[in-house]
């Protein structure tokens, strides 16, 4: 990855599925923004809807509180707006 983000994939490999979804988004997005085609979206926009389930299904688990996976989902949000 090239970008900085704001949440770390290695921070969360102890957490069922995110560090995963956390690299599969920033890397789908990071190939959107350097292309923009349609398609490239496509992949960005799947992989942010399972990040954004698998950050809620954690949050029911217990593995994340409240605060901080609404903190996530706006910070993703914001990335796939701009």
């Amino acid at each position: 990855m090239n970008t900085v983000y704001r949440y770390n994939p290695d921070d969360f490999k102890g957490i069922l599925g995110l560090s995963d979804d956390f690299s599969n988004f920033y890397k789908s997005h990071e190939k959107y923004c350097s292309t923009n085609a349609l398609m490239d979206w496509s992949v960005r926009h799947n992989c942010w809807e399972n990040l954004i389930f698998t950050i809620k299904g954690r949050e029911v688990e217990g593995f994340l509180n409240p605060v901080t996976a609404h903190e996530m989902t706006s910070y993703l949000e914001e990335l796939v707006i701009d």
